[in-house]
């Protein structure tokens, strides 16, 4: 089963935004760009049956304690609106992909087990506001680049700030136990709720990255709070 790979990023925030370890900090380009890809290019099936919770492989979910299945809210042609109770978000998944909710993180995935995204809240006020989040997060990216091209090589990093005020980071070849990876993860405000923010954050294999980072532009434009 997927699980987020991107161990220090993923717990970052968890950690409280614990200061970074004691380390030269670099600076980093900043890309103010993210690509918009389109939902056909992802979808692997026609039809939704991939997110029906009574499917075997998605009760095994719930069996294993990994989390509840997520579940259709709205289906279009080639994708599908999910509930994210961690989020309180409905978040874009391409057809053919399934999904569980664990309480603190929803975790979407393709088929193939290899290509996912992770989608979480941010309590800003925790965090002592947005642009504290955003201060603090580049500022672990920054102490963690070094260390990182120094056991892989091929290690290319860039900080995200995109116009509507969104940030993030984009890393390609990704050192790991398991092999390199690369990953976007991209902050944004929630739509709904002030006080909050959204985590969204898709890793890949590194061969894959350049097709699946459309993706993360989709999932960024097309999340929403649910009706009521």
């Amino acid at each position: 089963m997927v699980q987020c790979p991107h161990v220090l990023l993923c717990a970052l925030l968890a950690a409280g935004l614990a200061a970074a370890p004691p380390a030269a900090a670099q600076d980093l380009p900043v890309e103010d760009k993210l690509p918009v890809g389109a939902y056909a290019a992802y979808a692997v099936s026609q039809d939704a049956t991939s997110l029906d919770p009574e499917r075997p492989e998605n009760r095994q979910l719930l069996e294993k304690k990994l989390g509840f299945p997520v579940r259709a809210v709205q289906v279009f042609e080639r994708h599908a609106l999910v509930g994210s109770g961690a989020a309180r978000v409905l978040v874009p998944v391409p057809l053919g992909w399934r999904g569980f909710d664990d309480g603190r993180r929803t975790r979407l995935f393709h088929p193939n087990g290899e290509v996912g995204f992770v989608v979480s809240a941010v309590s800003l006020d925790q965090a002592g506001g947005w642009d504290n989040v955003r201060e603090q997060f580049w500022d672990q990216v920054r102490q963690h680049a070094l260390a990182r091209r120094r056991e892989e090589p091929r290690y290319a990093v860039a900080l995200l700030r995109l116009p509507g005020g969104q940030f993030g980071v984009r890393e390609v070849n990704i050192p790991d136990k398991n092999g390199p990876f690369s990953s976007v993860i991209v902050f944004m405000r929630h739509p709904g709720d002030p006080a909050l923010g959204v985590r969204i954050n898709l890793f890949t294999p590194v061969e894959d990255f350049d097709r699946y980072l459309g993706l993360a532009g989709l999932v960024l434009r097309d999340i929403r709070i649910p009706q009521r």
